[in-house]
């Protein structure tokens, strides 16, 4: 082997490394949804709920999300707002699906293992969980500004 050919595999296997690095270190904390049509079905009819406590974040009367969280876990909820009753559960869910009920889903919140740590129901298909030390699980708002929003004055939409 020539000097550059060794020169090319040390530089190919330096790239290979980080990447490798990179990726694990995006991995480590967070969790992910996992769509449930249990869950649709119990927002969308009322049906019965796990003994979680509730929040939602978004408007009061129409939420971009209601979350669910196991009470093994702590909630980091700055951006959430406790709902104190099922039936302010079912209100949440029911304005939740006033912005899009075809597309309202629910899911499950699962932590970086796998495990199910709460329940999901938006019209949003994602956002980002993130454990934290202690038990603590953070669900970042999952609000997305309209990719038309720029086409809203105008009838330019396409």
């Amino acid at each position: 082997m020539t000097s550059e050919s060794v020169t090319r595999i040390r530089a190919a296997a330096i790239l290979v490394l980080a990447a490798g690095l990179l990726l694990s270190g995006c991995t480590g904390d967070y969790g992910r949804l996992k769509t449930n049509a249990e869950w649709t079905e119990a927002f969308t009819k009322q049906l019965e709920l796990p003994d979680y406590n509730y929040y939602y974040c978004g408007r009061e009367n129409m939420p971009y999300a209601v979350v669910g969280i196991d009470s093994k876990y702590t909630f980091d909820d700055r951006l959430w707002h406790k709902i104190d009753s099922k039936a302010d559960v079912y209100q949440r869910a029911a304005g939740v699906m006033v912005w899009n009920d075809q597309w309202s889903r629910g899911a499950d919140i699962l932590d970086p293992d796998g495990n199910r740590i709460g329940i999901w129901f938006s019209y949003y298909r994602n956002t980002t969980v993130k454990m934290g030390p202690g038990n603590t699980v953070a669900v970042f708002n999952p609000y997305q500004a309209s990719p038309w929003a720029n086409y809203m004055d105008n009838d330019q939409m396409p």
